[in-house]
């Protein structure tokens, strides 16, 4: 392959990915339907997350101004951030970002919170959020019965679900790999016994 031909396109990825991470994105006319969503820095049952909330549009073209999640009773240690744009609060099971600069509806943002994840494995967490903005608001907050149905859902509220503790699943892991390392010294082992002999 040219070398010559991929650097271009490399560029152009390395200039996209710096976009992204900038901050605040411009998408024009962002889709209606594109939701609010939840990223977790973990889903392992009982560890701490941290939690990345994606706002990726308006209200039907209005600026956001506000946005409040209502955070599910078995979650605990909630731990808010502010940023240049967002004053966060955590009060009353619910956690708000508030702004005196309201974003635009083309603009997409994000904001994060901590949060301490149940130890029920297989839990769904349902994070209801209400986004305002300038004369309206869109209410993030239809449940589905399940995974299927919750396709179909115009507005649905984010859910993280809880998965098997991470460190026993590293555990196994390592000890996999520690076996498969001591069965290949044990081969080198043998086999530089018999060259030795010979």
């Amino acid at each position: 392959m040219d070398s010559t031909r991929s650097r271009p396109r490399a560029a152009v990825r390395g200039a996209l990915l710096g976009a992204v991470l900038a901050g605040p994105v411009l998408l024009g006319a962002a889709p209606a339907s594109a939701h609010v969503t939840l990223t977790p820095s973990s889903t392992a049952a009982g560890t701490t997350s941290v939690v990345r909330m994606l706002v990726p549009h308006g209200c039907e073209g209005s600026a956001t101004t506000e946005v409040a999640v209502r955070v599910p009773d078995s979650v605990t240690e909630v731990a808010v951030e502010s940023t240049g744009r967002w004053q966060a609060e955590a009060a009353d099971g619910a956690i708000t970002y508030r702004t005196d600069d309201p974003l635009p509806d083309g603009v997409e943002d994000s904001v994060q919170f901590t949060v301490r994840l149940p130890d029920e494995i297989g839990a769904t967490l349902v994070f209801p959020v209400v986004q305002r903005c300038a004369g309206s608001e869109a209410a993030w907050t239809e449940v589905a019965a399940d995974e299927a149905s919750r396709e179909a859902l115009e507005m649905p509220a984010p859910v993280i679900v809880v998965t098997a503790d991470a460190g026993s699943e590293r555990l196994m892991t390592l000890g996999a790999a520690g076996l498969l390392a001591a069965g290949c010294l044990a081969a080198g082992g043998v086999l530089l016994l018999r060259r030795r002999r010979a």
